[in-house]
């Protein structure tokens, strides 16, 4: 008798959203959603910046949003929608713990307006926007590239030397190799006209052949 009556209960306050409702939450989590993307693409730093994944923050908003409107307080909706995302297997692991923290980002703003709580959604985003560009601009002006060189394998120890002696910094990000070839890449930090310089000295360098530095957009510089 009590869980029929429980049962009664939760279909009795089951939310329905009016057009007016729905179209104003959706609205209010795309304005928000567009500030995550324009935050995380003016304080990204790394090497290749990913516009695929940028826009896909918009589209976790929207849907988490959708989401917890249908699901509102539907237990068996809830149910169902927890083994729906049981079975789901994300193919591409997100190595960057920044991103994943934009994920959660664009969930948490689709949970709060899909909950109607806007202010939480408006005022936390604020508070993250503000926080990340005062991280951002207090970080070094230095920006980051990826330098690719192609060689003889011979030469490898002359360029380790060459890029240990002109940077202060850099990680190496791969080495590739055969029995007379040589690829490495590395990521670096360069300030202004210092690959002019870099290039130089790597050309310079017997036995490499090709000097590419690509900056975080993407671009080649050489």
């Amino acid at each position: 008798m009590e869980i029929s009556m429980i049962m009664q209960y939760l279909i009795d306050n089951e939310q329905v959203y009016s057009a007016v409702k729905i179209s104003k939450s959706l609205f209010i989590a795309l304005v928000i959603a567009i500030g995550i993307y324009i935050t995380y693409r003016l304080t990204y730093k790394g090497v290749v910046y990913s516009k695929n994944f940028n826009i896909s923050l918009i589209m976790i908003t929207l849907i988490t949003a959708i989401v917890i409107m249908v699901i509102g307080s539907n237990v068996a909706l809830s149910l169902g929608m927890v083994g729906a995302l049981s079975i789901v297997r994300f193919r591409t692991a997100i190595k960057d713990p920044r991103d994943t923290a934009f994920i959660f980002w664009g969930i948490g703003v689709g949970l709060s307006v899909g909950t109607d709580n806007i202010q939480v959604a408006i005022i936390g985003s604020i508070f993250i926007m503000v926080t990340l560009f005062i991280i951002t601009l207090a970080m070094k002006s230095e920006d980051k590239y990826l330098l690719v060189i192609k060689a003889e394998r011979l030469s490898e120890e002359t360029i380790m030397k060459n890029i240990f002696s002109s940077l202060k910094n850099y990680k190496m990000r791969a080495k590739n190799t055969t029995e007379s070839t040589l690829e490495i890449v590395c990521e670096i930090r360069l300030k202004e006209n210092e690959d002019i310089k870099l290039m130089q000295l790597l050309y310079s360098t017997p036995g490499v052949k090709t000097v590419n530095i690509v900056s975080q957009t993407g671009e080649m510089m050489g």
